[in-house]
């Protein structure tokens, strides 16, 4: 008969090993998903930057305003050549949306170097029995947005939250989360939210940091950024 020792000893070691095959099972259905949802994005991505980013996406259709001021006129103009003409500036390339408001362009600017972080937060609100309730309440309390724009927001993070969880798990083994990187040679969240949702959310939004010309916490090639835009938002918005 074994002693009490040598019975929790046994039980110490199933229970090792069951922790152990449970852990080992987890990364090969996350790895497995990830696989998956990596492929999804590489097949997407090409055809979600020549949707968004075409060769006349400078021209037109541009959001512009007459003033730099809360109360200024913002309209969608068919071509640059009419917001010249009308006596306007641009404030973003394509046409304007729910976040192309005094308000939501100026945490464009304002939050441009820890936005990304923020709105990966809100979107963990949903979890463990979260609602998207949850995660509007976060990009409207939270980060500031007006509810119209909280909304695209809320809808663009309960996309990547469909599509892209497995390959947000596996950042998170190898400590990868922070990782906004977007390109087809490296695979994050940001790349699949972008290829996946970005169709859908960038025309509801409207105002982007990229569309707006604005440098942010995620890198970017310059033939994406809209270089048209060029509005010294430090002084609009008076934040450095």
């Amino acid at each position: 008969k074994r002693s009490c020792v040598e019975q929790l000893a046994i039980a110490f070691k199933w229970l090792l090993w069951g922790i152990t095959s449970a852990f080992h099972l987890y990364l090969t259905v996350v790895n497995i998903g990830a696989t998956a949802q990596q492929k999804n994005v590489r097949a997407a991505l090409p055809g979600t930057f020549a949707q968004l980013y075409p060769p006349e996406f400078k021209i037109g259709p541009i959001c512009a305003w007459n003033e730099s001021t809360p109360n200024a006129d913002i309209q969608t103009f068919d071509t640059i050549d009419e917001v010249y003409a009308a006596n306007y500036s641009v404030v973003h390339c394509g046409a304007c949306g729910a976040c192309s408001n005094w308000n939501d362009l100026s945490l464009q600017w304002t939050t441009r170097t820890f936005l990304a972080e923020e709105a990966q937060k809100c979107v963990q609100k949903s979890l463990l029995g979260g609602t998207a309730d949850d995660v509007q309440e976060c990009n409207e309390e939270s980060i500031g947005f007006t509810e119209q724009c909280a909304t695209c927001w809320t809808e663009d993070q309960l996309c990547a939250k469909k599509n892209c969880v497995f390959i947000y798990l596996q950042s998170m083994i190898v400590n990868q989360v922070s990782n906004f990187n977007v390109g087809l040679g490296d695979i994050t969240s940001a790349t699949c939210d972008e290829a996946l949702c970005g169709p859908e959310f960038v025309p509801c939004s409207g105002a982007t940091r990229r569309r707006m010309n604005i440098i942010s916490d995620i890198p970017r090639p310059i033939s994406q950024q809209c270089t048209i835009a060029t509005e010294n938002w430090a002084e609009v918005f008076n934040h450095p």
